[in-house]
């Protein structure tokens, strides 16, 4: 077989090649890079206007693509790697340009959801029906955010249609490992000024091997009230539930991780000719219970605990103009973290942080320049100062070219868990003197359509992360998390997408990621951080209505020894769709070629397996 980044070269010629060929029998395309607002800014922007490095997933990619849920559909985004899990509804963690799952910050409509347990995000929580697309930062986004060295990534859900128009569908589909999915949306306007979005889902499924199923609940309503042409109010609310049962580990125990998350905002904004102003209340709290057994006859769990999460936030933001093509964002945030655990804590741990935040756009003819500062208090952790500033320049000499460089300093304050966590049944000991992980942050890049059929995308990082956070182990053999001297994480990404007929386009990427133990030399290995990841894929429209879309991807893990790595493959993904009037089919194909694969032995993904569904709109 020939090994992945061979093939990924060889993908990327044959694009090159395949697109000059085809350049004369195609009408060029005009296509703006810059038109995709982006609200990860807090106010909304245009993707052109800022020097971060962006993906925008849009409402058609998540309607063409094979996942169930968050974490499934972003796999298939280059830089975006997302550990696999046996099964659909598993855990699991996200890693961004080679960081760890607690460096990424996630968030549901500018709601956070980084627990202070471990500081790492269930994407698998989260569905992708109620979803009008998902914003990422790859890279740091302290100045706007605060914690989150590692990027962010923003699902935007979607809201009360325009007008007197109604979307209201019903979707149902059954899969092999008795999977059945049923999922309904129900929206319009009652009277002339509130409108409404309604969203309810049920997931089962369970494989073949025993204690492996699954058994989701999922809730969304978002409503929205004109008081006048420039002030609206929204409310939103949700909830994610399920019984998860991991199935038999190698060792032959096995675990039951049932979770419970509750999550919501109330927000009143106003937009005017000069400004925007927007406040918002936001809640969330989060309930993990984990039992494991040792064996599949056990009746009663080796230990059992339970954690809550629990975070209140107040954010005040305002947007103003001092030119036609400058925008200054100012704010301030106020958030309460609360941490109860039956097994890690002693008692209730709470952490209050505040925030200032300035960041300002400066609107030139070829140049935009972006500059922030954030100023976070942590009652735990601290004071840190977040500087940014950033270029993007637009090329004159190549059409449709721009070029971006910025520096950055970032920080991620660690989960309060680590630092109090004292768990001696598990060899656990806590760390009083844990602080934060703090980086300075180099980045650049290039963006162009070379010709009409071509697009190309090259990013480039390097990360020097100071006080970094990373297992330890004292004279007994004890494990705590400890703040080691440097580590440097560096990487460059390349993405290609090719567009050889109205109908046929073809896209591959990859990415390459490495961190050093700056004081040891030594590679840092673990903690779900990909070192070589590739994607490559084709969407085929074969007449209107009638889509197909195969996707393919490949992470190596850089995973100790221990966990026995098989994942030196390519997994593949397929959906076929067809569209009639108010009626949709659909075809998915998971782990197509059938490859056994996992990055960690005791997470093995599933066997190949087909998906088909049915949606009636009306």
């Amino acid at each position: 077989m020939m090994p992945p980044y061979r093939f990924f070269i060889a993908a990327i010629v044959s694009l090159v090649l395949i697109t000059f060929l085809a350049v004369d029998s195609l009408p060029a395309e005009e296509i703006d890079l810059g038109q995709i607002v982006i609200g990860s800014w807090r106010s909304p922007v245009l993707t052109d206007e800022v020097a971060d490095d962006v993906a925008i997933v849009t409402a058609d990619q998540i309607d063409r693509s094979p996942g169930h849920n968050t974490a499934e559909l972003l796999q298939y985004v280059p830089g975006i790697d997302i550990e696999p899990r046996q099964g659909l509804g598993q855990p699991t963690s996200v890693s961004i340009q080679g960081s760890d799952s607690r460096q990424v910050r996630v968030m549901v409509d500018g709601i956070p959801f980084n627990k202070q347990s471990s500081g790492q995000v269930n994407l698998s929580q989260f569905p992708i029906t109620n979803v009008r697309r998902i914003e990422v930062i790859k890279g740091p986004v302290s100045s706007i955010w605060g914690s989150g060295l590692g990027g962010v990534i923003n699902i935007v859900t979607k809201e009360a249609p325009p007008e007197a128009e109604t979307l209201n569908n019903v979707t149902a589909s059954f899969a092999e490992f008795r999977t059945r999915r049923l999922e309904s949306e129900f929206s319009g306007l009652i009277g002339r000024h509130t409108g409404f979005y309604l969203f309810n889902g049920l997931t089962e499924t369970g494989v073949k091997a025993n204690k492996d199923d699954v058994r989701e609940k999922k809730s969304f309503a978002k409503f929205t009230y004109n008081v006048n042409d420039i002030q609206e109010l929204t409310a939103a609310f949700g909830y994610s539930g399920a019984e998860v049962n991991s199935g038999i580990f190698p060792d032959g125990s096995w675990q039951a991780q049932p979770y419970r998350t509750h999550y919501g905002k109330i927000g009143w904004e106003c937009i005017n000719e000069d400004m925007r102003t927007n406040v918002e209340l936001k809640h969330s709290r989060q309930q993990v219970i984990t039992r494991t057994f040792l064996t599949p006859h056990d009746q009663e769990p080796f230990w059992e605990s339970d954690t809550g999460d629990f975070l209140y936030q107040v954010s005040v933001y305002a947007a103003v103009y001092p030119r036609p093509d400058d925008m200054l964002i100012m704010g301030a945030d106020w958030d309460w973290d609360i941490l109860k655990s039956d097994m890690y804590l002693q008692q209730v741990k709470s952490v209050q942080q505040q925030a200032l935040y300035y960041n300002y756009i400066w609107g030139l003819d070829l140049c935009d320049i972006n500059c922030g500062l954030r100023y976070d208090y942590n009652s735990e952790f601290g004071r840190q100062f977040s500087p940014s500033l950033g270029a993007i320049y637009r090329l004159q000499t190549i059409p449709q070219t721009k070029l971006r460089v910025g520096i950055s300093r970032a920080f991620t304050a660690p989960p309060l868990l680590w630092k109090y966590n004292e768990n001696p049944l598990l060899g656990i000991i806590s760390n009083p003197e844990l602080g934060p992980e703090k980086a300075l942050v180099y980045e650049a890049g290039l963006e162009s359509r070379i010709n009409p059929q071509l697009w190309l995308k090259l990013s480039l990082y390097r990360a020097d992360v100071t006080d970094a956070i990373s297992w330890a182990e004292n004279e007994s053999g004890e494990l705590f998390q400890k703040n080691f001297e440097k580590f440097r994480r560096q990487g460059t990404g390349l993405q290609m997408k090719c567009t050889l007929s109205p109908q046929l386009t073809l896209f591959t990427s990859g990415a390459f990621n490495d961190i050093e133990d700056r004081g040891t030399r030594q590679t840092v290995r673990g903690g779900g951080k990909p070192r070589q990841s590739f994607d490559i894929g084709i969407e085929y429209e074969h007449m209107p209505g009638l889509d197909i879309v195969l996707k393919g991807y490949y992470d190596r893990w850089n995973q100790l020894p221990s966990a026995e790595p098989n994942d030196r493959k390519m997994l593949f993904d397929a959906r076929i769709t067809r569209k009639m009037k108010n009626i949709t089919l659909f075809l998915n194909i998971f782990n197509l070629a059938n490859s056994s694969y996992w990055a960690d032995i005791f997470f093995p993904v599933k066997e190949r397996y087909f998906e088909g569904g049915i949606r009636v709109a009306w």
